[in-house]
Protein backbone atom coordinates (compact mmCIF):
# COMPACT_ATOMS: atom_id res chain seq x y z
CA UNK A 1 0.00 0.00 0.00
CA UNK A 2 0.90 3.57 -1.09
CA UNK A 3 1.67 5.83 2.16
CA UNK A 4 1.47 9.14 1.15
CA UNK A 5 3.19 12.46 2.92
CA UNK A 6 0.84 15.14 2.21
CA UNK A 7 3.94 17.69 2.07
CA UNK A 8 5.42 15.31 -0.85
CA UNK A 9 1.94 14.70 -2.35
CA UNK A 10 1.89 18.56 -2.88
CA UNK A 11 5.34 18.70 -3.96
CA UNK A 12 4.49 16.45 -6.77
CA UNK A 13 1.80 18.49 -7.85
CA UNK A 14 3.60 22.07 -7.63
CA UNK A 15 6.44 20.94 -9.13
CA UNK A 16 4.06 19.03 -12.59
CA UNK A 17 2.48 22.18 -12.76
CA UNK A 18 6.03 24.03 -13.17
CA UNK A 19 6.59 21.83 -15.71
CA UNK A 20 3.60 22.24 -17.16
CA UNK A 21 4.62 26.53 -17.23
CA UNK A 22 7.93 25.66 -19.05
CA UNK A 23 6.22 23.67 -21.70
CA UNK A 24 3.18 26.06 -22.48
CA UNK A 25 3.09 29.28 -24.46
CA UNK A 26 3.01 31.95 -21.76
CA UNK A 27 -0.48 33.38 -23.80
CA UNK A 28 -2.14 30.22 -23.01
CA UNK A 29 -1.31 30.28 -19.36
CA UNK A 30 -4.90 31.49 -18.47
CA UNK A 31 -6.09 28.79 -20.74
CA UNK A 32 -4.19 26.02 -19.40
CA UNK A 33 -4.91 26.95 -15.40
CA UNK A 34 -9.02 26.35 -16.36
CA UNK A 35 -8.04 23.62 -17.85
CA UNK A 36 -6.23 22.01 -15.24
CA UNK A 37 -8.55 22.94 -12.90
CA UNK A 38 -11.35 20.85 -14.85
CA UNK A 39 -9.46 17.58 -14.50
CA UNK A 40 -10.92 16.33 -11.65
CA UNK A 41 -14.03 16.58 -12.85
CA UNK A 42 -12.75 15.22 -16.19
CA UNK A 43 -10.91 11.98 -14.60
CA UNK A 44 -14.35 11.49 -12.85
CA UNK A 45 -16.71 11.47 -15.50
CA UNK A 46 -14.40 9.76 -18.18
CA UNK A 47 -11.52 8.06 -16.49
CA UNK A 48 -7.88 7.95 -16.91
CA UNK A 49 -7.79 6.25 -20.05
CA UNK A 50 -9.83 8.53 -21.84
CA UNK A 51 -7.66 11.84 -20.39
CA UNK A 52 -4.59 10.13 -22.02
CA UNK A 53 -6.58 9.36 -25.32
CA UNK A 54 -7.32 13.24 -25.25
CA UNK A 55 -3.61 13.98 -24.38
CA UNK A 56 -2.69 12.54 -27.23
CA UNK A 57 -5.13 13.93 -29.82
CA UNK A 58 -3.98 17.52 -28.80
CA UNK A 59 -0.29 16.66 -29.05
CA UNK A 60 -0.60 15.20 -32.25
CA UNK A 61 -3.16 18.18 -33.68
CA UNK A 62 -1.89 20.57 -36.25
CA UNK A 63 -3.54 23.44 -34.56
CA UNK A 64 -0.78 25.37 -32.32
CA UNK A 65 -4.08 26.31 -30.28
CA UNK A 66 -5.03 23.38 -28.74
CA UNK A 67 -1.45 21.80 -28.35
CA UNK A 68 -0.94 23.03 -24.88
CA UNK A 69 -4.04 20.55 -23.65
CA UNK A 70 -1.94 18.00 -24.81
CA UNK A 71 1.21 19.13 -23.20
CA UNK A 72 -0.80 19.52 -19.55
CA UNK A 73 -2.79 16.08 -19.69
CA UNK A 74 0.38 14.44 -20.67
CA UNK A 75 2.28 16.30 -18.02
CA UNK A 76 -0.18 15.51 -14.91
CA UNK A 77 -0.09 11.46 -16.25
CA UNK A 78 3.65 11.68 -16.15
CA UNK A 79 3.36 13.09 -12.55
CA UNK A 80 0.71 10.43 -11.57
CA UNK A 81 3.05 7.83 -13.11
CA UNK A 82 6.37 9.46 -10.76
CA UNK A 83 3.68 10.13 -7.57
CA UNK A 84 1.88 6.31 -7.65
CA UNK A 85 5.49 4.02 -8.89
CA UNK A 86 2.97 2.26 -11.18
CA UNK A 87 4.63 1.77 -14.37
CA UNK A 88 2.09 2.53 -17.12
CA UNK A 89 2.56 4.61 -20.38
CA UNK A 90 1.70 8.23 -20.43
CA UNK A 91 1.30 8.09 -24.20
CA UNK A 92 -0.61 4.87 -24.63
CA UNK A 93 -3.78 4.61 -23.38
CA UNK A 94 -3.68 0.88 -24.09
CA UNK A 95 -0.88 0.23 -20.85
CA UNK A 96 -4.23 2.12 -18.49
CA UNK A 97 -6.68 0.08 -20.35
CA UNK A 98 -4.94 -3.33 -20.13
CA UNK A 99 -4.33 -2.29 -16.67
CA UNK A 100 -5.72 -4.84 -13.80
CA UNK A 101 -9.13 -3.46 -13.06
CA UNK A 102 -8.28 -2.98 -8.91
CA UNK A 103 -4.77 -1.45 -9.94
CA UNK A 104 -6.20 1.26 -11.92
CA UNK A 105 -9.34 2.38 -9.71
CA UNK A 106 -7.26 2.93 -7.38
CA UNK A 107 -4.76 4.91 -9.51
CA UNK A 108 -7.77 6.67 -10.85
CA UNK A 109 -8.64 8.16 -7.03
CA UNK A 110 -5.55 9.11 -6.64
CA UNK A 111 -5.54 10.79 -9.89
CA UNK A 112 -9.00 12.66 -8.92
CA UNK A 113 -6.89 13.55 -5.48
CA UNK A 114 -3.65 14.74 -7.29
CA UNK A 115 -6.38 16.85 -9.67
CA UNK A 116 -7.77 18.53 -6.73
CA UNK A 117 -4.21 19.36 -5.75
CA UNK A 118 -3.24 20.35 -9.39
CA UNK A 119 -6.35 22.82 -8.92
CA UNK A 120 -5.14 24.69 -6.08
CA UNK A 121 -1.84 25.39 -7.03
CA UNK A 122 -2.72 26.45 -10.58
CA UNK A 123 -3.75 30.33 -10.07
CA UNK A 124 -0.64 31.01 -7.86
CA UNK A 125 1.33 29.47 -10.62
CA UNK A 126 -0.56 30.06 -13.99
CA UNK A 127 -3.05 32.52 -13.29
CA UNK A 128 -6.24 33.16 -13.14
CA UNK A 129 -8.07 31.01 -15.46
CA UNK A 130 -9.45 32.28 -18.96
CA UNK A 131 -12.27 30.60 -20.96
CA UNK A 132 -11.59 29.69 -24.88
Amino acid sequence: MLKLDTRDFSRHAYDGLLEVQKKVRSSDHKKASGIVQSISAYISTWGLHRLCGDGLKYMNARSEDTHYKGQIYQQFLKTLRELSQISFAYDNANSLINMDLQVYTGLNRLAIELAREWSFWAVPILGEAEQE
